[in-house]
């Protein structure tokens, strides 16, 4: 009698948590679609997706019953308590060139509904893309020395691996009030272009402003500068948000109604930034905690979760979301 209480405890356990993670609807977190790239770190090679992946994934979500919505339509299911399944929302975080060249003419074939966070600094030309840069540098060396006399050695591909993860722990502690001045020092042993990775892959503010007319794409904010919001104050941060959702309605002609958190797991949001976000009558802001879309996220509308979509996804997953180990940006 005990082994079958326990196990009856169990069944109705593991139907709570598929009932929660089914939901109603699913947000992927993208970055990237482009090809795969020999030689280069898995860290920034989980941020793409191939086109190939892209197609086959859209034809397979439509043969098994999904159907693509856009951030407006989730909004209002929410808001109406529609009791709808199989929804999914495909969402692109940055501004990537390869979103306007490659992933928008696949979705714009499928008649697919997207979304582009925006962060301003890309089509500005201002923004330090130091992932794919330090990328670059720990692939070129067997050894990195920075300023703090912090030596690295990266002969093999899983110390390069691990050298990345440990500079990246240290620039994202970087203060964002002195963050390109502090970088540079960091770095200073070496000759690098902080600014140059732009113009190789960032769109420009005409791609995004032709993706704005399409009744498909939403255009919306990522923040100024892709500063982890917990690190700034609480006028730091809204100055982010407004400042970016000012320029691109400057650019684009429309208002910005939805935003995604730089980063955004519980390491850089929390109860503060959701709490500022909600107080700029958004409609919607994602962040990159693993879950899928219930009902009940009507309450939650300042802290959607999502799943980060890599070429590893099965889409049986979709019911069983499962603990996210990529490294979002």
């Amino acid at each position: 009698m005990r082994i079958k209480n326990k196990l009856l405890k169990l069944i109705s356990q593991i139907s709570v948590i598929n009932n929660y993670y089914t939901g109603i609807a699913t947000i992927f977190t993208l970055h990237r679609v482009f090809p795969a790239e020999k030689g280069k770190l898995s860290v920034n090679e989980n941020m793409k997706i191939s086109p190939e992946f892209l197609e086959d994934l859209i034809i397979n979500f439509k043969s098994n019953g999904y159907k693509f919505i856009s951030l407006d339509r989730l909004h209002e299911i929410l808001l109406n308590q529609e009791k709808v399944k199989k929804q999914v929302l495909l969402t692109f975080d940055d501004g990537y060139k390869d979103n306007y060249e490659i992933a928008y003419p696949i979705l714009k074939k499928h008649n697919i509904p997207f979304a582009v966070f925006v962060t301003t600094s890309f089509p500005e030309k201002k923004a330090v893309l130091w992932w794919y840069i330090i990328e670059d540098l720990i692939i070129k060396n067997e050894a990195i020395l920075l300023s703090d006399d912090t030596h690295y050695n990266c002969k093999t591909y899983k110390q390069k691996i691990d050298v990345f993860m440990s500079i990246r722990n240290k620039i994202m502690s970087i203060d964002p009030d002195s963050f390109l001045k502090d970088l540079e020092s960091l770095f200073s042993n070496y000759k690098i272009e902080w600014i140059g990775k732009c113009n190789e892959l960032v769109m420009t503010w005409s791609q995004i402003q032709e993706l704005s007319k399409d009744r498909l794409v939403t255009i919306a904010g990522h923040t100024k500068n892709h500063y982890p919001l917990n690190r700034l104050t609480e006028s730091s941060i809204r100055l982010e948000i407004n400042e970016a959702n000012t320029l691109i309605k400057s650019k684009i002609g429309e208002s910005v109604n939805h935003l995604a958190y730089p980063f955004g797991s519980r390491l850089e949001i929390n109860q503060r930034e959701t709490e500022i976000a909600k107080s700029l009558n958004l409609k919607t802001a994602v962040t990159t905690r693993n879950g899928n879309i219930h009902l009940k996220h009507v309450n939650f509308l300042e802290s959607l979760p999502r799943i980060m979509l890599t070429e590893k996804f099965k889409i049986n997953d979709i019911g069983s979301v499962k603990r996210n180990k990529v490294v979002t940006l």
